[in-house]
């Protein structure tokens, strides 16, 4: 009989063990969980330096350069009031069990094999602040026509893309100069700049490279030679070697509408005209005067400030959408170009707690998650891999 009970413990324990080895072997879960937990703290770290911003505070980007979870189980498995030993004692004291093992019986005393079931699980990982001077190059210098574009293909609506990344619009008409900031707290100035939204949006503004411009060369590469050694591309010769082609603004004519009439606008996208400054445009007013517009674009450091200054403007920063295409359609529509709300609904896309207060981006603010989405890849062009520290891993094979 004590044998049988033997081998009953002995699988039952054996059975314990192979599943908890099964459960510690499934890491698709973890990997889940590490990849929605990185993109929080991505999109949190964003957040924080707007409302940063908002407050007139310094900013402070974070890099996570390596993420290591390491996760572990044991069981211990003993049978409910079984003995097992030369004697058979009739009561459970404690000189009958000298010198026996008992399953189950008086859990976490000599001699006693008790029930339990540990699972442990850690995670590490390395976050390196973005100092750099190749950062802060990156993220002080204007965003370029080209990235526009990119943005552009991506299907981002022009409109968003105009008034965040356009610091101002200079106008010239009749030797008159006037200048437009894009900013909600400046409110007459700010209306001009929005006549010019509407106006660049009707008439299709866009980016292309320049007519005859260089197309971009490969980055050169160093070391190898004749006696066979391997070519090494680093980084910053293919940064500094590479030649990107020059980019001009143009206004395209396919998307304009039936009701568009054309306003002797210049230059046209997929023309060989040029102008002397590639970010100005030309048109006529309704009365025939010919209008010089001039578009100043902004630096990545410059949209986390703007979009400082419209937290901390509350409602009176609010800028409405209104063309289509930005407002979208369905349970993507969303005429507002950034909602940060101090005591949010229950549900929110991402929340940080800084300074005292709670700040909640709304699951329904499609474009403030788009925006999000846009500094995040803003911030990784500005990131070179020397910025990341990285843990070498060395495996020798034998």
């Amino acid at each position: 009989m004590g044998r049988r009970v033997s081998r009953i413990a002995a699988a039952a324990a054996t059975a314990a063990f192979v599943a908890g080895c099964a459960y510690n072997d499934h890491f698709d879960n973890r990997v889940d969980r590490f990849d929605i937990a990185s993109e929080q703290a991505r999109d949190q770290m964003i957040l924080t330096n707007i409302v940063r911003a908002s407050k007139a505070e310094p900013l402070a980007f974070l890099q996570i350069g390596k993420v290591t979870g390491v996760n572990s189980s044991s069981n211990q498995m003993g049978l409910p009031s079984v003995i097992l030993g030369p004697n058979a004692p009739a009561s459970a004291a404690a000189h009958y069990l000298r010198g026996q093992w008992a399953f189950g019986a008086n859990p976490g005393a000599s001699g006693f094999g008790a029930n339990s079931l540990t699972t442990s699980g850690s995670t590490t990982f390395d976050v390196n602040p973005s100092e750099t001077k190749d950062f802060y190059r990156g993220l002080l210098l204007t965003v370029e026509p080209e990235t526009l574009a990119f943005f552009s293909e991506q299907g981002v609506a022009p409109e968003l893309l105009f008034y965040l990344f356009t610091e101002k619009v200079v106008e010239e008409k009749a030797g008159h100069v006037t200048q437009y900031v894009n900013d909600p707290l400046e409110p007459e100035k700010f209306a001009g700049f929005q006549h010019y939204v509407a106006l660049a949006m009707t008439y299709g503004l866009a980016a292309e490279p320049e007519p005859g411009a260089a197309k971009a060369k490969p980055a050169k590469k160093s070391g190898g030679g004749a006696k066979g050694g391997a070519d090494k591309t680093s980084d910053s010769t293919a940064s500094d070697s590479a030649q990107t082609p020059d980019w001009r603004l143009c206004f395209d004519r396919s998307a304009w509408g039936p009701e568009v009439k054309f306003a002797d606008n210049h230059p046209m996208c997929r023309s060989h005209e040029k102008l002397a400054n590639p970010r100005m445009v030309t048109f006529r007013d309704r009365e025939g005067r010919e209008v010089k517009l001039q578009v100043f674009p902004r630096s990545t450091f410059a949209i986390f400030q703007y979009l400082g200054r419209i937290v901390a403007a509350g409602d009176a920063g609010v800028i409405t959408l209104r063309t289509a295409d930005a407002i979208g359609a369905g349970a993507l529509q969303d005429d507002k170009l950034f909602v940060l709300n101090r005591s949010g609904p229950a549900s929110c896309f991402v929340a940080v707690d800084y300074g005292g207060g709670g700040y909640c981006v709304p699951d329904d603010a499609i474009n403030t998650k788009r925006i999000l989405g846009l500094l995040a890849q803003l911030l990784a062009l500005n990131t070179s891999v020397r910025d990341i520290s990285l843990t070498p891993e060395v495996r020798l094979l034998q």
